[in-house]
């Protein structure tokens, strides 16, 4: 059966030949596309393993590229799209990676649209959502940070301060982009929420002493031994640690969506408990 052939992958990675097999099945495209309409984030999250996969081997397998370009991909991605809105965090944060690693820049609207829809409702998916509109070359990507900063909801302006981590002073453009990174954190720093705040201002003074560094030249061991003497300042608890142990949380209980409330209490509750 094609769909166990599609999900079995896992046990073939990467393997060309296997990809190739289940792509010129005649039933290839109704199988995708029933697999993703499953509502089921196991076979979801297995179907979309071999999408991305499968796309990022099309450069190196001629029968791979001919299938994508001319049958699944007008099949697929508008499939991907729709379940962007499910009502199902597991789903949504498989297909957001999906849509990315296949760079579908044609997503890049309806990945928009979708940011703005669960930028209070699901902080969670953030770091990912926004990782992947950045990589796809969305337009004027410094005013969806800005929004998340203004947010009233503590979770989403703690989730800035995760993306803003990926930033590094490494770039021949280091200096513009420090300025406009120097803005959010200026904000952080004084965020009320004093995990947001903490984990702000630790982030802020390894991004200036990788400027110093860049700007300095400060010698390898003094750079490791300021590295260090910052170790001071960071918070007991990331946005990324409670985001790992939410999501585990949920998987535990069966839970597929959440509320801000239930967040905000479970955050409470393991606060008190490493506390």
């Amino acid at each position: 059966m094609l769909e166990s052939k599609i999900r079995n992958y896992i046990n073939y990675l990467g393997d060309y030949e296997y990809m190739a097999e289940v792509v010129t099945s005649p039933s290839v495209v109704d199988t995708l596309i029933n697999s993703l309409q499953s509502n089921n984030s196991e076979i979801i999250g297995d179907t979309c393993l071999f999408i991305r996969d499968f796309v990022l081997i099309c450069s190196r397998n001629d029968t791979c590229k001919q299938s994508w370009d001319s049958e699944l991909e007008s099949a697929i991605i508008p499939v991907l799209e729709h379940l962007l809105s499910a009502n199902n965090h597991f789903i949504r944060t498989t297909v957001v990676y999906t849509l990315g690693k296949t760079c579908s820049y044609d997503s890049v609207p309806v990945m928009l649209d979708t940011f703005y829809q669960l930028r209070d409702r699901d902080p969670i998916l953030l770091p990912r959502l926004v990782g992947e509109l950045f990589w796809l070359g969305v337009e004027n990507s410094w005013e969806i940070l800005e929004s998340m900063v203004l947010s009233n909801q503590y979770t989403t302006r703690w989730a800035v301060v995760e993306i803003l981590q990926g930033f590094n002073y490494d770039s021949q453009e280091g200096e513009e982009d420090f300025l406009i990174l120097q803005k959010f954190y200026a904000q952080l720093r004084l965020d009320a929420y004093p995990l947001a705040r903490s984990q702000a201002e630790y982030q802020y003074q390894i991004l200036n002493l990788q400027r110093r560094n860049h700007q300095e030249n400060i010698s390898k061991s003094d750079y490791r031994k300021q590295r260090k003497g910052l170790k001071k300042l960071e918070p007991c608890l990331s946005f990324s640690h409670i985001a790992s142990r939410f999501r585990h949380y949920m998987y535990e209980h069966n839970l597929y969506t959440y509320t801000i409330k239930e967040l905000q209490n479970f955050i409470e509750r393991y606060l008190a408990e490493i506390s």
